[in-house]
């Protein structure tokens, strides 16, 4: 794969993510819940957030070198965002729901 494709999947894979973060945030705002996750996150010493983030782009420059076709790592970064999304939601739903039943 030459540098401008690899330049393209690893651009959207940072939309995506960035994309992600922003309707998380919103989100739980919105429903009036916490963001727990980015406030465990936030909470990590720096050297622990450097190599969950360094871990993140190793993966994500691997897989984007992995891909047989740009469309198809475009396809794969899209549906992976989507289900991290989704995923977020759902432990924010039982995330409060454990609470309330406590």
């Amino acid at each position: 794969m030459d540098g401008a494709k690899f330049a393209l999947l690893l651009g959207v894979g940072l939309l995506a993510f960035l994309f992600v973060t922003t309707l998380y945030v919103v989100w739980t705002r919105i429903v009036g819940l916490d963001p727990t996750v980015a406030q465990r996150f936030a909470a990590l010493p720096s050297p622990i957030q450097a190599a969950v983030a360094a871990i993140s782009g190793v993966i994500l420059g691997s897989v984007s070198i992995a891909v047989p076709t740009v469309q198809t790592g475009v396809v794969a970064m899209v549906m992976l965002a989507a289900s991290t999304f989704a995923a977020l939601l759902l432990f924010e739903l039982v995330q409060q729901r454990q609470a309330v039943w406590t």
